[in-house]
């Protein structure tokens, strides 16, 4: 495992698609914070006491998850093109490897079954914990720059209409949006672990990028959406949660199971 992670810090697409997953929720921020302190620059006269907390965004919903900055440009590019980033970082290097012979040199240091759990290992190692440090970071920022904030877009004045996740979010909001982050990263592991098994699957990358994105999208437009699995603060609750999240962890283990099986197969024959 150890030589995988050094391979990682030593190539190039990796690192930068490492470097724009933690820009990303930054962008956001920065989004945030100039929407909620552009009059008070342009004006601060106005406002002898300052901005009041109940005019500023509480800090789990000026971070990125919560997808409340104008536009919600920088949560779509953090989460609808998380595939790309995930093959880019660590899950297509197999098709690297097949293409130039060098999975065979490989499966000769150590045995295929060893191998392919280093590699699995790896990807979610990976695949979780980029997001999980982006988001954090993330989120530690928003609670310096909006400390004290209240808004939650205005869903915060009619408690009373609320229930179920929607309610317990707003009562606990901190806890709440760590949770998230934490569903979150550990989902984005188990799709890198897909994305790995795709690329053994289909080792090409005509093959291997679009249907990582189609089994991906096809978790986004389902009517229980995933997007309801990883945005607090919504009306969505468990009753949509629970079966987009049973439907991707199956999705993502039994393929991942069945590419470990075929590749360990494939050796004994």
């Amino acid at each position: 495992m150890k030589y995988e992670l050094e391979r990682v810090l030593k190539t190039t697409k990796s690192k930068v698609s490492i470097v724009i997953l933690t820009l990303i929720p930054f962008f956001d921020l920065y989004i945030s914070i100039k929407v909620a302190f552009y009059d008070f620059w342009l004006h601060p006269d106005s406002y002898p006491q300052g901005i009041a907390r109940n005019l500023l965004p509480h800090p789990a919903h000026a971070s990125l998850l919560s997808g409340s900055s104008l536009g919600h440009f920088a949560q779509m590019l953090f989460i609808w093109i998380l595939p790309i980033y995930l093959m880019f970082i660590y899950s297509d290097y197999y098709i690297q490897e097949k293409k130039l012979g060098y999975s065979d040199i490989l499966y000769t240091k150590k045995s295929r079954s060893q191998f392919l759990k280093d590699r699995f290992s790896v990807s979610f190692l990976l695949g979780f914990a980029v997001p999980f440090l982006s988001l954090t970071i993330n989120y530690l920022a928003a609670i310096l720059i909006f400390r004290g904030g209240k808004s939650f877009s205005g869903l915060e004045q009619f408690p009373e209409a609320l229930h179920g996740l929607a309610l317990i979010s707003l009562q606990h909001p901190y806890i709440t949006y760590a949770v998230y982050i934490l569903v979150f990263s550990l989902f984005s592991g188990l799709f890198a672990m897909l994305c790995t098994s795709i690329s053994m699957l289909f080792p090409q990358y005509k093959l291997a990028y679009p249907i990582a994105l189609l089994i991906w999208y096809g978790q986004i437009i389902l009517p229980n959406s995933l997007t309801y699995v990883f945005q607090p603060f919504i009306e969505y609750g468990f009753k949509q949660i629970i079966p987009a999240s049973i439907l991707f962890v199956t999705i993502c283990l039994a393929v991942s199971i069945f590419a470990f099986r075929h590749q360990v197969i494939a050796d004994e024959t």
